[in-house]
Formats: C-alpha cells, sequence, structure tokens
C-alpha cells in the first residue's frame, strides 16, 4: 500500500490531462502506413503535419534526422506542412529477452538509477512536504471539463504548471512505491492572488513541513519565506533566476542557476578548446558590456599568447583568394595580403613555404549597437579559427547575429558561443547553428537518447496519455533529487544538499552558497554543440 496523502482541493488535475491532451498531440505522432519501394529501398511515405520538426519525424519512425536528410537532399531545414519526404523503412525486430533481463525487469520501477537509494534513514519517519503552486482551480467548472479540447483550452492557466504537478507526483509515487518513504504531502493551490496567499499562511501546519516546494511567483513566495523563516524550515524555490533572494535567507534553495555562474563553465570551455583562436566578443548593447568584459578577461586568461601557422596553409589560402578574385575579374595587389590585422608579404609566404608564421592571438570587444560587425574584418583571421562569444538576450539579435556569422564563415573560419539563453529562442535556423559550430548553455537540456528520460516519458504517457513537456522533467527533478535528500539526512537536509549530487533527468543540482547566512544557489549549466544535426553535451562538471 502506498504510504502517503494529497490533499487538494480539486480532483480536476489529472482527469483534465486525461480529457485534452492525448488527441491534440496524437494527430502529429501518427506513423505513415504508406510504404513503397524506391531504387530497391523501402520507404514510409510521410505527409508533414502542422508544426512538426524534423526531431518530431524522426522519434515517430525511430531512425535519426542525418537518415531523413539523406533520402531526402531538397531539405535543407525543417519542412513546411504538407511535404511529402521518405522515411527509411524499418523492420522491427523483437528480441526475447533473457530469464536475467526478465528479472531485471520485474523489480525495474520508475525509481530510474536505484544506486541513490539511501543507505540509511529513519524507516518510520514521517515525512511532511508541501507544494505550493499556481493551479488555478477556480477556473475549472463544469463548462471548463465539458469543452472540446483546443489550443485554447490547452493554453489557459489551470494547463500553465499542470506537467510540473504532474512531473512531480511521479517522483512521490516512485519514493514510495520503490524505497518506502512514509510522506504526507499537501497540494496548495496559490498564484499572486492575495487572499489565496492569506488563506495558505493561517494553515499553521505549514509551520511544521520538513520542506516546502513553492510557491512559483514572487510575491507569494517572499511572503511564504517570510513566514516560516523562523522555523528552520527549507524552502525551494523552482522558477526564479534573482541571486538577490538567497541573501540573508539561509534555508531558501533557488532551483534555477544565475546567468553569472555561466562564467565558469565558459571558462573551462575556452580553455579546452578556444585557446589558438582569436577571439571577438560582441554584446548586444552597452546594457551587457559589464558581462563582454568578464567574457574578455576569461579569455584573456586562457588563450594562447601566438598560434603557428605552417606557410603552406597560407600559402593555399592566399592562392584560393587571388583565383577569385582573377575569376571576377577584379584588380588586387597580387605581393599583398591582409589578414589578422597584418599585411603579409606574398613573395615571402611562397618563398619559404616549410617555415610557419607567428601570429598573435587577440582578444577584441565590440558593441554591437554601436560598432555593429564593420571593424572585424580587419582583424579577422583567414588562418586560424574566429571565436565570437556573443552576449545578448533578446532573439531579433540572435537571428541577425547568427545570419552575419553564417555569412561572415565563407571568407574566415567561424565558431560561435551564444550566451545567456539562446535555447530559448525557437526556430533559430539550424543550418547556420551547425555552420557555426554552435555552443549554446541550458539549464535543463533533454537528451531523449537517454535511459532515464525514455522510461520517464513512457511513464508519463502510461499515467497521464500525453507527452511530457519541459515543466514535466523540472517538477519531476525538483521531486525526485529533494525526496531523496530528506530521506538521507532528515533534520540536516539543509546541510546536505552541499554535497549531495544524483543522477537527474535533463540537469544536475550542484548547490553552493555565497555566504554562511545566505540561501543555496544551483551553479550547473549543461553545455551543448550542433554537430550532424544533433545536439551534443560537452562532459564538463
Amino acid at each position: 500500500m502506498k504510504a502517503f496523502r494529497i490533499v487538494l482541493s480539486s480532483v480536476f488535475v489529472c482527469l483534465a490531462t486525461l480529457i485534452f491532451a492525448p488527441e491534440i498531440k496524437a494527430q502529429q505522432n501518427v506513423k505513415s502506413q504508406i510504404i513503397t519501394e524506391y531504387n530497391g529501398k523501402q520507404y514510409y511515405i510521410h505527409t508533414v503535419q502542422k508544426k512538426q520538426t524534423l526531431k518530431d519525424i524522426a522519434d515517430i519512425y525511430n531512425v535519426s534526422i542525418t537518415d531523413i536528410l539523406f533520402e531526402n537532399k531538397e531539405l535543407k531545414t525543417n519542412p513546411k506542412q504538407g511535404t511529402i519526404i521518405r522515411i527509411p523503412y524499418k523492420e522491427i525486430i523483437i528480441e526475447v529477452p533473457t530469464e536475467t533481463e526478465e528479472a531485471l525487469m520485474e523489480v525495474d520501477t520508475v525509481s530510474f538509477v536505484p544506486e541513490f537509494v539511501p543507505k540509511t534513514y529513519d524507516s518510520e519517519r514521517l515525512y511532511k512536504v508541501a507544494l505550493l503552486m499556481p493551479l488555478y482551480l477556480e477556473h475549472v467548472d463544469d463548462k471548463f471539463i465539458q469543452e472540446e479540447a483546443s489550443n485554447k483550452q490547452l493554453l489557459a492557466k489551470p494547463f500553465s504548471y499542470l506537467h510540473f504537478y504532474e512531473g512531480f507526483m511521479i517522483a512521490v509515487d516512485s519514493m514510495v512505491s520503490s524505497q518506502n518513504m512514509k510522506l504526507d504531502l499537501k497540494v496548495y493551490d496559490i498564484d499572486q492572488d492575495t487572499s489565496k496567499i492569506a488563506s495558505v499562511l493561517c494553515d499553521s501546519t505549514l509551520l511544521n513541513m520538513d520542506m516546502i516546494v513553492g510557491p512559483f511567483h514572487l510575491k507569494p513566495f517572499e511572503k511564504v519565506m517570510r513566514f516560516v523563516a523562523d522555523k528552520d524550515v527549507m524552502i525551494v524555490n523552482p522558477m526564479t533566476n534573482r541571486e538577490d533572494l538567497l541573501v540573508g535567507n539561509k534555508n531558501m534553495v533557488k532551483v534555477k542557476p544565475s546567468y553569472s555562474f555561466q562564467m565558469q563553465w565558459l571558462e573551462q570551455l575556452v580553455k579546452d578548446k578556444y585557446t589558438d583562436n582569436n577571439i571577438f566578443v560582441l554584446a548586444m548593447d552597452s546594457a551587457n558590456m559589464e558581462n563582454a568584459y568578464i567574457i574578455e578577461n576569461i579569455a584573456l586568461r586562457n588563450i594562447d599568447d601566438y598560434s603557428y601557422v605552417p606557410n603552406k596553409k597560407i600559402k593555399k589560402i592566399i592562392k584560393k583568394y587571388q583565383d577569385a578574385m582573377k575569376n571576377e575579374e577584379l584588380e588586387f595587389d597580387s605581393t599583398k595580403y591582409q589578414s589578422d590585422n597584418v599585411v603579409f608579404d606574398v613573395f615571402m609566404i611562397n618563398e619559404f613555404p616549410d617555415d610557419t608564421t607567428k601570429l598573435k592571438n587577440q582578444v577584441v570587444v565590440y558593441n554591437y549597437s554601436i560598432d555593429s560587425l564593420n571593424e572585424v574584418r580587419n582583424v579577422a583571421s583567414s588562418f586560424r579559427k574566429n571565436l565570437f562569444i556573443v552576449y545578448g538576450d533578446s532573439k531579433v539579435f540572435a537571428t541577425e547575429i547568427i545570419n552575419k556569422l553564417s555569412i561572415f564563415s565563407k571568407d574566415y573560419p567561424v565558431s560561435l558561443v551564444a550566451l545567456p539563453d539562446w535555447s530559448k529562442f525557437d526556430r533559430l535556423f539550424n543550418e547556420n547553428l551547425m555552420k557555426l559550430n554552435t555552443v549554446i548553455f541550458d539549464d535543463d537540456y533533454i537528451n531523449y537518447d537517454s535511459y532515464a528520460v525514455g522510461k520517464f516519458i513512457c511513464k508519463f504517457r502510461e499515467e497521464y496519455g500525453t507527452e511530457p513537456k519541459d515543466m514535466a522533467y523540472h517538477g519531476f527533478n525538483i521531486g525526485w533529487y529533494f525526496l531523496n535528500a530528506l530521506m538521507n539526512y532528515g533534520d540536516n537536509v539543509s546541510e546536505g544538499i552541499a554535497t549531495y549530487r544524483i543522477p537527474l533527468l535533463n540537469t544536475k543540482f550542484y548547490f553552493e552558497k555565497k555566504r554562511n547566512d545566505d540561501g543555496y544557489e544551483n551553479t550547473f549549466w549543461n553545455v551543448y554543440q550542433y554537430k550532424n544535426y544533433e545536439k551534443v553535451i560537452l562532459p564538463y562538471e
């Protein structure tokens, strides 16, 4: 029997998901039944649905994006709705599990990674946890339940954080069923409505919690944090990026990492991959120049003073340039060539092909709103890599930079590191991101090839009849990590999380505090790079 209690003012949550979500998603996840033969090979004939990406299609047919592009060479990006494409046909082979595999499958639960089952804990203790989140239950009535599913309903307030709740509950179910955790979980519907906040703060049971997760919005969170400040109750903020909330609040834990912590991961990245590059630090505007100067110092600390380029390579590149000028019948000085802010003597390069040329690695900072990219060509190198570390939080800016650097890369070797969080910008042109070997920082990157992620998706589908959104992974991670930590450390959980690190679905929690009287903050950022139509995680710890 599952030893936990859940207090919730309505049971609509799971019901609403089961009613609305499946028929919306089902339209996009249908595998074609049309199979044809072409050049001796069999293919599915797939018609692209609305908003369907190559990644979506690859997942439906269990093939890679590369497989699709190889068979449909006319595709350059995500296809439009109604496009007909060929998908390689793969025969499904059912493997019969061995007795050992069957035994493992029987004991396998949603505990995902069983090696972090607590070794010592009070098996009789009842842990008390409160989840304070916006469910907007007052918007749920008979009319809402009975209406036909549509995008309008799915975007309505009661659905805003529903997947967080569902992911959190999968973690709860796993802890109770696989680790025999005794849990008293209370769920409060609390948003920015002051009357709701007042009602919750009248509940004295909140003061006796072992842990509080939420509220999600800033105003109610600050009020609840002050309410329990003297009771030594850990309060977990799932959503904010603000660092100032941690000051003087030693029981607060901030799960979302601040952008300032990206700099320590950037330093490791530059040291590992870009020590022999020209580096251009590009700030979107004056407001971002402070970060640009921090990045400049990181680059100066870690790059080599000089790069040594073989004259043979220089000679080859100069010849390619001169041939292009001749083909276009343009005038040029055949005795000189400018690159790296240096004028090269072509005769000397040709005369000593077995020598190397010493080039100084430069770090240059630009304010894009003033300088644009006009001055870069005078400093950029034709002979070695040019790394652009770009800092800006506008999608318009990101799109413009990617397009301009893609054009720039026709004449110069270019790589791009995009900060602070370009992962949130959808529909950036993947071809250009790959061309620029783009590196992006993301606090919750999802690797769909991961066993744990695959298993979570299956469990979520089984429980709720739909695909988990990002918020579902976030909810599971928080529930799984903090409930495990609570069982491991009990009353000392606030100190324990400083060293407690366990695998999660799509991120990691590395908690630190700047001062003893401050709260803990997660410092971890995923770092990935675009390669071969995939996002490849760079393994930094």
